[in-house]
């Protein structure tokens, strides 16, 4: 009989500590992830603007680029997605490179302006400028977030001009660039 009885309380502990397989596990697992902000160029920011024939007939420059070929201007579509971009252009003089020493009353350099245009997403646009006399890139806030349109950002040079005004301007091949960021913040 004391067999049976130890029998019996070994067999009911055994059922007291095991787990009560009916009942359900529950719980929540979370997911996350980033985005970075960032721009990314749809077509290339590259690309030529040819001036053509930069001295007016008495030699000096000629401010608005009348011998320009393919116009004064370039679109290149950008996407951001960052809500207020900013833009920044730096315009470098156009430099012949071969007419090292100019006497006075030449000139081997012709500054422009170049001016950057943002087309914002609810439809106004940020105009940025930058003269290459000055050095340094200028820049500015766009204000909103880029349109998601193609052409949405537009360089155009022009406003041409030596530093004295009466130069004469060296012959020769003039060459220069526009260097253009555009940042998803500032």
């Amino acid at each position: 009989m004391k067999k049976l009885v130890l029998s019996a309380l070994i067999i009911g502990s055994t059922f007291a500590a095991a787990p009560a397989f009916a009942q359900s596990a529950a719980g929540s697992v979370d997911v996350t992830g980033t985005v970075a902000a960032r721009c990314s160029a749809v077509t290339a920011i590259t690309g030529s603007i040819t001036l053509g024939e930069l001295a007016k007939s008495d030699g000096t420059v000629d401010a608005a680029f009348t011998g320009n070929t393919g116009g004064l201007s370039r679109n290149f579509t950008v996407k951001c997605n960052g809500s207020n971009p900013k833009i920044s252009v730096e315009a470098k003089p156009l430099v012949n490179a071969a007419a090292t020493n100019s006497p006075n009353g030449y000139t081997n350099t012709v500054h422009y302006t170049a001016t950057l245009v943002a087309t914002g997403a609810k439809g106004g646009t940020t105009p940025v400028a930058d003269q290459s006399l000055s050095s340094g890139a200028t820049s500015a806030q766009v204000g909103d977030r880029l349109a998601a349109t193609a052409n949405n950002i537009t360089l155009t040079v022009g406003s041409g001009a030596t530093t004295d005004s009466a130069a004469i301007l060296d012959a020769g091949t003039y060459a220069g660039k526009v260097e253009i960021t555009i940042a998803p913040t500032a």
